[in-house]
């Protein structure tokens, strides 16, 4: 059981949990390695972590589905 975040409703026993990023931040991968005695550490990728997500019930996720863009930026906005 959990508290949808769409819905604001709690789930029946069992129910499927989705999850939906509300906000990510770029991230820098590195790597430490040892050239000739010397550590230095080189970058290996780049790409975005998770900050927030929010619990959201099957009903919820196809009322955010059936949102056009521009309401559901602004919805997922005012949960961060």
């Amino acid at each position: 059981m959990f508290k949808c975040a769409v819905t604001k409703r709690t789930t029946r026993p069992g129910e499927k949990m989705n999850r939906v990023v509300v906000e990510t931040r770029p991230k820098v991968y590195t790597e430490w390695i040892k050239e000739d005695g010397i550590w230095t550490e080189i970058e290996v990728g780049r790409g975005y972590e998770t900050v927030k997500e929010i619990p959201v019930s099957d009903a919820g996720l196809r009322m955010l589905e059936e949102m056009d863009d521009e309401r559901r930026k602004a919805f997922l906005k005012g949960m961060r």
